[in-house]
Order: C-alpha cells, then structure tokens, then sequence
C-alpha cells in the first residue's frame, strides 16, 4: 500500500482527470462551495488543495449523514484506503444504515470518496454510471488517508460486549512478539522467488501451486506460539502478502515487486499497521475451510475482521472480551456471514469461525492478548489500543542487535527478540529461511546469494550484516563459501531474438562499436546491436550470411604442417567462435580473408586442464574437419606418456630392395652378423661382425661399398 500523500494525491488526480467537466464542476459546488465560477483548468488544482485543508475537510465531514460519516470512520480505522465496494455496504449494514449506496454516493458526490477505474476510456458523466459498468459488488472505492484519518473517531454506535466476570488482575497475558506473519511473509517470497506461481482471472490458485502452499515444510506449519491450527496457512499468507503489496500479480503471474526486493527500515509497528490494512484483501481463504473462492461472492473475512477489531475497541482498558458474544454479535448483524459458515460452524452460531480468526490471525499479530482461565479471554493489547482506540504509543521493544549465529557449515541461528522488519528484509534477500520458532534457522546457499547480488546486494554487505548482527565474526569457511559463490555468479542477458554481425578482425568490430554501429562485444569480432536489433545495414559491406542456430559443419582445413587450421569464414557458426580459442591460438592476419589458427603444446595441454579428453578432441576434429586430430598435435599430446626415447649411434647397411633384406633377416648365417631391422632396407649390423658378412655377401655376389 503506498504511504506517501503525494501516492494518494496523485491517483486523485488522476481520477478527476477522469470525470467530465460536468462531474468535475458538481464535486467542486458540494466539496469547494464557491461563490464564483472556477475556470475548468484550476478545478482540479482546487479540489486537491481543499481535500489537503483539514479545517475544511472537518466541515464536509460534518455535513455527511451519520452513515457516511461511519464509512469514513471504517476506512480510517481499517487503515485501508482502498476498498470493495460490497464490503463497505456490508459494513454499514452490519451497523444498522438501511441507505444502501446512498452513503458511498454521498461521499463520491462530495470527493471525499473517489472511484477506482482501471481503463479510463471516455470521461466520467455520472457514478452510476460508473457503478453500471464495473462487476458490482468488486467495484473500488478509494479515499485518501489525510481524509480518513480526520474521520476515524466518528461514532459507530457498537456495544460494548465485555465479558462482566474476567481475569484477575494477577492473571498475566498471553501476547505474542508481532513477528511470525512478517517472517511467513518472507518465506512465501522466497517460495514465489523459487518457481512461477500463476492465478486465474478471479485470482484462483491452480492445483499445482496450492499444492506447493499446502505441503511447504515451513509454511504448511503451524507458528511456535499458537493458540488455533489455521486451515491452509500457507494460502493465507500467501494472499495476505499480495495484499500487503509485498507480492504482486503481472499477467497472471506472481512475482516480487521492485519495492519488496529490497529492505524496508520501518520499525515493526509500521509494518504490521501494513499487515493489518492488508485484511482487507484477503478474499480466497476461510479461518474454517481455509482455501475457498466462490465466483460472485465476496468472502467474510475483510469486514468481519474489521467489525471484531472495532468491536474489541469498545471495551473499556482493563475489561475482557469472549468468543461468543463477539460472534453473537455477528450472527445478529452481519448480512452475510452465515451464509459461508461450515455446518459445525452453524450449530455455534459461528464462535469458533469468530475464534480462529481472533486467536490464529489476530493474536500472532500482537495487536490482542489473551487469557486461559475456565476459557479464553481477549482484548485490545497495548499496541492495539493505541492504533484503534487513540492510547498511548506503545514504545519501541529493546533492540538486540548481536542475534545471529552463523555456523561453519554455513546455517544460521536467528533469534527472534533480536529480528526486526529491516534485518528480516535483508536476510532474506540472501539467505533461505528454514524454520520458524524462538530459534529461527536459516542456510546460506548459492542460489540465494546469487539472488542475494542480482537485488543489488554486494558480497561486502552481506558478510557486513552478518558480522553486524552476529554474536561473533562470520566464521572463515562460510567467508570462503560466500567468496566462491559470489565469484561463479555471471550476469546473463536474454535476447528473445537478435542479429549477430561478424567482422572479418578485431580492430574492424572496434570501429564498429566506436561508431555506434555495435552495442555489445560477444567475442574478438562478433558483436551485436542494441537490444539484438539489426544495426544500420547501409554502413556495414556484408559478405555473406549465416544461421547461427545450424548444427555444427566441416568448416576447417588443417595444412601439411598438421598444426595450422584455417578456417571457412562462410561455413563457421557461433559455437566454433567459444570453442576454437580453447584448442588453439589466433595466427596474426597477413592481409588475407581467412583466418588460421595454431595447434601448440601450450593451446593443447590448456585444453585438456579445462576438461577435454583426447576422444574429444577426435570427436570434434572429425566433426570440424572430417578427420581425426592430426598426428602432429597427438603427439603433443601423448608425448609425456610414453617411454623415453633412446639416442645411440649404429652402423647401418642400406641393401638395394627389401627381398633381399628379408633373406639376410631369414638366413641364419646372415642373420647372426644383423643386431636390428630399421626400415624396408635398412639393416643395423654389429660393427665386429662386419668382415664375416662382407665375405658371405660377396661369396652370393653382392658387392659393399662404404659410404
């Protein structure tokens, strides 16, 4: 809910821009009563300035029936500016006014009441007219808080349904820290953070998402300190988040809003006055049936809950309230509530929907407190008075600052009377909440503390907040797991489509880039246009195209050498480009178009650190260039696997042909006098034995000659 005026001024603003002059100069004569003609331009700028003028404000206030009046007191008290419109007549028909919409007009009549219209189209002529186009009863009304707020002690004519026989005064209360429903709301977050949640139009769950609420190990449990095991908790929350603008529905799908990625730095008051006009949203659980959404209905919830508060308020300081009378009381005036109660509901004239409501949502909230004695006993606690009775402002609970620990296995201990909105706001950008109790648990994990830096948090302040609020310094083994996760994080950018453009060198894509031709640089000389749009063609001398998303093709030719690959700028695709650079490295341009690489020792043994095998490298050579990797670049390769190569000077007798040096190889005369074969016609001979095989050569007619 925006809480700045100047949020609410402007959305009335607009709503008057909305009106037609006619409209605009009717609101003007009821709210203004000028005694002049207003020029149609300043009309606006009046009304605004009147409603900021609480003097005047008091009198249009006053000049409002006793409904109206009542109404304004509703939205005041609810700290909800903005509200259905079937709430509101159920409200002022629960305190007795049988006007109908004669009150709401009143106030749209006077502008202290303004009509919420999502697609303005031709202007306002009248609000029935309004009324007529909008799903009546899920029309909204809106006012804005200065005016509501000037109204909130209007009397509503409730009885005081004290209980006459209460707690002693020895009796101590049973009041709750006001913590678990900010920190369920923070769980939820990292629940929709985690996987797309999606609604339908009337804002129903689909299965698999109910599902998920209704089996979360953390917010399927009931809270540590409760009084009632609320239906579908997890559902509650989730739509009380939605209402207290801590989540938000964008085509169907929830998501976290820019505003709550970040920590709020309002005191726990603040944030549960948020929660509180947040009731007023919740349409789609029941305290009984937990998970209900009938088309056409509108729940319960939001004005019972009011109706109970402002009852509670009746009763004096110091009286106790009970179930039964409150729900007695509903029974008797609320014009639909029966209508939703659960048969075993019904046979209790609704007390224990009434008490569920009081003890599960109310009591966590610690605006209430409660004694057990031969029953429960209930009332406003001193925060509570102060919001709905005008008591005195319930001072800020001692702060304890050092109330983490952080274990070395990197799970966190977090004290509750330590936590506040502010430090659960920021844990919870980069840490994962685990369980909720007197002790709370959290872990730190890579996914959250890469969310944790993608909302704009930096390693600094993350290890900074826990060293601030911890009992002592972040131990070195979660500093050194926070380091490693924070360095593997990259920031990828999706384009749902985009035009490459390869330059033929790296200085050709400088120019390009310095021109403004290129926005992003993907690789040495692959660069792409702002947002992937095509860049402007007329400054670019295109030769050739290509599809990028192809599957790889032969597109490299490997020289005699075995080491140099040159590459076919027509046939390579962007993987190549990641790929190559791995294996090889870049032979400088001498002038031409193609582009060669160079197998080295170094490229190769790089290749192989960052993970490749050698029958990878065979799979991609044959896949690049229709063969296996060259023998020069195995042998870079294989070289330090295989024995020692041995260096020995030999005497060597190199025959005519090979037939004739398979038969001194065969002949056992001959064969004796030769030490090793070295080739098809190289014959390695012992040095001593040289004279003897001279002579048996010569006796078969086969002449040596000495080189």
């Amino acid at each position: 809910m925006p809480n700045e005026p100047d949020d609410w001024m402007e959305r009335a603003r607009q709503a008057l821009d909305g009106y037609s002059e006619t409209l605009r100069r009717a609101v003007a004569g009821t709210l203004l009563k000028p005694r002049n003609p207003i020029p149609i331009e300043e009309l606006t700028e009046r009304i605004l300035a009147t409603l900021g003028n609480p003097p005047v404000v008091d009198r249009r206030i006053a000049d409002r029936t006793a409904p109206g009046r009542a109404l304004l007191a509703i939205l005041g008290q609810s700290r909800q500016p903005v509200w259905k419109v079937g709430h509101l007549l159920t409200m002022l028909a629960a305190l007795g006014s049988t006007e109908g919409f004669a009150p709401i007009q009143s106030l749209l009549d006077a502008g202290l009441l303004f009509p919420v219209r999502e697609f303005v189209g031709s202007p306002l002529n009248g609000f029935q007219q309004w009324l007529g186009q909008e799903p009546y009863p899920n029309a909204e009304v809106f006012t804005l808080p200065g005016v509501a707020a000037r109204a909130k002690d209007e009397p509503l004519g409730l009885p005081n349904l004290a209980s006459p026989e209460g707690p002693s005064k020895s009796d101590t209360p049973r009041i709750a820290d006001g913590l678990e429903w900010p920190l369920r709301l923070a769980a939820v977050g990292q629940l929709v953070a985690d996987g797309a949640m999606r609604t339908t139009q009337l804002r129903a769950l689909f299965k698999r998402d109910l599902q998920r609420l209704q089996t979360h190990e953390l917010l399927a449990a009931a809270p540590a300190d409760h009084l009632v095991v609320l239906p579908d908790i997890g559902v509650l929350t989730l739509f009380w988040a939605l209402g207290a603008e801590q989540l938000a529905i964008i085509e169907g799908e929830l998501t976290l809003p820019k505003a709550a990625r970040t920590a709020t730095n309002r005191p726990l008051t603040d944030e549960l006055v948020v929660l509180i006009a947040g009731l007023s949203s919740i349409e789609a659980w029941d305290p009984l049936l937990g998970y209900r959404l009938i088309e056409g209905q509108l729940s319960a919830v939001p004005s019972a809950a009011v109706l109970l508060l402002l009852l509670l308020a009746k009763a004096e300081p110091g009286q106790w309230c009970e179930s039964a009378p409150l729900a007695a009381w509903l029974w008797e005036h609320h014009p639909s509530w029966q209508n939703g109660l659960s048969p075993e509901a019904l046979q209790l004239r609704g007390t224990p929907w009434v008490e569920s409501l009081l003890f599960g949502v109310f009591y966590p909230l610690g605006i209430v407190e409660v004694v057990e004695r031969g029953g429960r006993f209930i009332r406003l606690s001193p925060f509570g008075r102060s919001l709905f009775t005008g008591g005195p402002k319930v001072p800020d609970a001692p702060a304890f600052p050092q109330t983490l620990m952080v274990q070395p296995n990197a799970e966190i201990i977090a004290y509750r009377q330590g936590l506040t909105p502010t430090l659960i706001g920021r844990l919870s950008r980069f840490a994962r909440w685990k369980s909720l109790g007197p002790a709370c648990t959290m872990e730190l994990t890579a996914e959250q503390t890469y969310r944790g830096l993608e909302s704009g948090l930096t390693l600094a302040g993350m290890v900074q907040t826990l060293n601030q609020h911890s009992v002592r310094p972040v131990h070195p083994a979660v500093m050194d797991l926070l380091q490693r996760w924070a360095n593997k994080r990259e920031r990828i950018t999706v384009y749902s489509s985009a035009t490459l453009v390869e330059f033929l060198s790296p200085a050709d894509l400088d120019v390009a880039i310095s021109r403004g031709m290129i926005a992003v640089r993907i690789t040495d000389r692959i660069g792409l246009g702002a947002d992937g749009a095509d860049p402007d063609y007329k400054n670019l001398r295109l030769i050739g195209n290509r599809d990028y998303e192809a599957k790889p093709t032969k597109c490299i030719v490997v020289d005699d050498d075995g080491v140099t690959l040159n590459l076919d700028a027509g046939q390579t695709d962007l993987l190549l480009e990641a790929e190559i650079g791995r294996l090889a490295e870049p032979v400088p341009a001498d002038g031409g178009i193609v582009r060669r690489f160079k197998l080295t020792p170094e490229s190769l043994r790089r290749a192989v650190l960052g993970g490749w095998k050698l029958d990878d490298l065979d799979t991609w050579f044959f896949a690049r260039t229709g063969a296996a990797i060259p023998a020069a670049g195995r042998m870079f390769l294989s070289g330090p696997a295989v024995p020692a190569s041995l260096a020995t000077k030999r005497l060597v007798l190199q025959v005519p042909n090979a037939e004739i040096a398979d038969g001194l190889m065969q002949w056992p005369t001959t064969k004796a006098c030769i030490e090793d074969r070295l080739g098809p016609t190289a014959l390695a001979v012992d040095e001593a034995k040289l004279a003897p095989l001279k002579e048996v050569l010569e006796s078969l007619g086969i002449k040596v000659e000495f080189a």
